[in-house]
């Protein structure tokens, strides 16, 4: 872009101009110039920006991975001490039917 800004100046050094006429074109190319530059600014703080932000989504993925893992883990638990509740209760269940106790019958 800048090389683009470059050859126009030479090119319009090559006219016959005068001098003001040049002076008006320089002025509007350095403009641009500038107009350039800091959108090319802008643009590389956006892109900073946005990499700084995909940077700390991987890092609240990776930790929202870790909570879930904890917590299939902690249902894994507790499912395994439900199904011992469940046993015991039925162990109970089966030896009040033996004893003859009223309302529990052998399955």
């Amino acid at each position: 872009m800048l090389e683009m800004k470059v050859d126009e100046i030479h090119s319009a050094l090559g006219e016959d101009e005068d001098v003001e006429v040049m002076r008006a074109k320089i002025k509007r190319l350095r403009a641009r110039l500038a107009f350039s530059e800091d959108a090319r600014t802008r643009a590389t703080y956006d892109v900073t920006k946005a990499q700084t932000i995909q940077k700390a989504c991987v890092v609240a993925q990776k930790k929202a991975e870790s909570q879930l893992k904890s917590c299939q883990s902690m249902i894994q638990a507790k499912d395994r001490e439900l199904t011992e509740v469940l046993n015991e209760l039925a162990n109970a269940k089966g030896l009040l039917a033996k004893l003859g106790v009223p309302g529990y019958t052998e399955s």
